[in-house]
């Protein structure tokens, strides 16, 4: 049987990466889309020499040649995990969020949008910040939002495409080193230092990037309609009740610092769950045992 192929941005990213490594070991091909800059990025050279018959990477040094070498291949889905956040932006920096967040995944839509089967684009929920309507809560969720209209633009050129926008809040993997609340309240404690939080009623909804994972692979080995999701806990917790869980297992407690700042109240989605879908891990047992 004939492996199918995987066409990855994103893949020198925190979740892509994680991806990467577990659908390696799957039934697939993978063909990613690095900057030049990754060329010696040498877990990723490491993986190339591991998988040498169902890896391969394109160097992308400019659109002309990323186009053509698109063109020969035979791609049978596009995941898109490419993207530059940060919670604000200065002027100078409109322009790395467009291509990372618009410019860079549209060209190679561009290149293959009527032969792939499948796209699944990774979008935020930050992209409404009111639950409901296109309403984003900053410049980066805005370019997320400005991309999935260039989405729909393509598959109204090809209603061949399924497209499948995924969405959640706040992602965790016993891995994450990234700047966000869960891997700073780790870090400090480990370090013996206090974590200042906004407001005790801050409200998160976690899932595992195993959940994100499982979502993907339900996506592509079954008939699943098309359309924008939200991957998310059935219930948010309060920062405060989460870390009393945590504390509940260490002998040396958690040094908080809360400040009382107002708070925009938590809007849950009123995007669908992907069908069949649903967290399997647990998440305040997974952040527990990074403490410990």
């Amino acid at each position: 049987m004939k492996l199918k192929t995987i066409l990855l941005t994103g893949s020198s990213g925190f979740i892509g990466n994680i991806f990467l490594r577990f659908i390696l070991s799957e039934n697939f091909k993978v063909i990613d889309v690095l900057r030049n800059k990754n060329r010696n990025n040498k877990s990723l050279n490491q993986l190339r020499k591991k998988y040498k018959d169902t890896y391969e990477t394109i160097f992308f040094s400019n659109e002309y040649l990323l186009n053509k070498k698109l063109k020969k291949k035979k791609i049978d889905f596009f995941i898109n995990f490419a993207t530059l956040y940060k919670n604000d932006h200065t002027h100078f920096e409109i322009s790395k969020f467009i291509r990372s967040n618009i410019y860079f995944p549209t060209i190679i839509t561009d290149s293959i949008f009527l032969k792939v089967k499948k796209i699944i684009n990774f979008g935020t929920m930050m992209q409404h910040s009111d639950g409901k309507t296109y309403s984003p809560k900053n410049f980066y969720a805005s370019t997320k939002s400005a991309f999935e209209m260039i989405l729909n633009y393509y598959y109204l050129k090809n209603k061949k495409l399924n497209l499948y926008n995924l969405k959640f809040y706040e992602s965790f993997h016993e891995k994450d080193f990234r700047k966000k609340l869960i891997p700073t309240l780790i870090k400090n404690y480990k370090q013996n230092k206090a974590t200042t939080i906004n407001s005790k009623k801050l409200q998160l909804n976690i899932i595992h990037v195993n959940d994100i994972i499982n979502a993907i692979m339900i996506i592509l080995k079954n008939k699943v309609k098309p359309g924008d999701y939200c991957l998310k806990q059935k219930k948010n917790y309060e920062i405060a009740y989460l870390i009393s869980k945590i504390n509940d297992k260490l002998k040396k407690k958690l040094m908080i610092k809360y400040r009382n700042e107002k708070i925009l109240k938590f809007q849950n989605s009123s995007l669908k769950v992907l069908p069949k879908w649903k967290p399997q891990t647990d998440i305040i047992s997974k952040i527990q045992k990074k403490f410990y």
